[in-house]
């Protein structure tokens, strides 16, 4: 974050943070006039470094506080954060719809003008919730397990505009909860069926997802079992757009570094921590603060080295040379159809009443075949 974004947002969050650290009857409130201070800035400072993933210790000697005072000043500030009006991000209204799909038509190489946002899950890892808390919310440990990445945490479904600006998030699911019962139980599925009387998105307009949702008047997805002609650069073409929200989850991720280790606050706090590091991550986006630290790749012979090295320690079959194996039209044949789960879902989970109903999906198949494109070959 640059130093005048940095000053931006302290402006905007100021007279929450004056009223939280220093409230009416609290004593002086010149923090520069008295040594047992802390002015609004060095509290906003210190929850961005703990929120990009700084040592809270290391915190306390760069900013010559004590721990608790860390700790205070970091939540304080969340509370900030998620009372801000200026920092709120809503679902797009119709006018604003109509920007995000033109945003979205100059990203997709076929054209797709419709499309109103990325939807995707993200699994935002905690350690094993105590017993009491489960019991408390009538949950069980085990539900807060994803099996499929082997951690506990909370499903968290979310949706970007072209910019990775997040339009929508919502996280009430244990990590074992698949995207597709998580999104068919959220607020916003819920009015999206009922667009008749909601008008929540324009008619005709879509979100697009991956495999874990299904085709409605408002989604669509990609197509399963296809292995070439104009359905297989549908794919390509919807993939080429979808990956926007693995973009956003990236650099949100990326830049709020303290999300990349199992989070070990209590987990009543993990939602408005997050909240507040979506609102954060929107403003940086507002500011153009695209930039994050550069990680140093490793080449691509170590990396293919290592993979090779934990292929033998875990007792693999046959080693091949390269890390992903391709087929002649340049996808990943060894990820394909991997990494969903449903197992919370019913068998059928396709919407039948669609059947005879055109769909903004089927129109962008539609375009697909009449503009005669193919995947890419590489």
């Amino acid at each position: 974050m640059t130093n005048a974004s940095f000053h931006k947002l302290h402006d905007m969050l100021e007279p929450r943070l004056s009223a939280i650290f220093f409230p009416r009857g609290g004593g002086k409130r010149q923090p520069g006039k008295s040594a047992y201070l802390i002015d609004t800035k060095t509290r906003l400072s210190i929850a961005i470094r703990f929120f990009a993933g700084a040592d809270p210790y290391d915190i306390m000697q760069i900013h010559d506080v004590s721990l608790v005072s860390v700790y205070y000043s970091v939540w304080g500030v969340i509370d900030a954060i998620n009372t801000t009006e200026g920092l709120a991000y809503h679902f797009p209204d119709h006018n604003r719809q109509r920007e995000i799909a033109e945003g979205f038509r100059k990203k997709s190489g076929a054209g797709f003008d419709k499309i109103v946002g990325a939807i995707d899950g993200l699994i935002i890892c905690t350690l094993m919730p105590p017993i009491q808390i489960c019991r408390e919310i009538n949950c069980g440990q085990a539900n807060f397990r994803c099996h499929r990445k082997d951690k506990y945490g909370l499903n968290l479904q979310a949706i970007c505009d072209h910019t990775l600006r997040f339009t929508w998030v919502e996280m009430k699911w244990p990590a074992a909860t698949s995207d597709y019962m998580a999104w068919i139980t959220s607020s916003l599925c819920m009015m999206l069926e009922d667009n008749e009387h909601t008008k929540k998105i324009l008619d005709g307009f879509t979100l697009i997802g991956d495999c874990a949702y299904v085709k409605k008047l408002f989604m669509a997805i990609p197509l399963k079992g296809i292995r070439g002609g104009f359905e297989d650069a549908y794919n390509f073409y919807l993939s080429q757009l979808r990956i926007t929200i693995e973009r956003a989850f990236g650099v949100f991720v990326h830049r709020w570094a303290i999300l990349r280790a199992p989070l070990t606050i209590p987990l009543p706090k993990v939602a408005p921590l997050v909240e507040s590091l979506v609102r954060l991550h929107n403003f940086c986006i507002d500011e153009n603060e695209l930039d994050v630290i550069e990680v140093r790749s490793k080449s691509y012979a170590n990396l293919d080295r290592n993979v090779r090295l934990a292929r033998q320690v875990a007792g693999g079959g046959c080693v091949t040379s390269s890390v992903v194996d391709f087929d002649d039209d340049g996808r990943p044949v060894s990820l394909l159809g991997h990494g969903h789960h449903f197992t919370d879902a019913e068998s059928y989970r396709h919407d039948r009443s669609l059947q005879d109903t055109r769909t903004p999906m089927d129109d962008m198949i539609s375009s697909v075949a009449e503009q005669g494109l193919l995947r890419p070959r590489y």
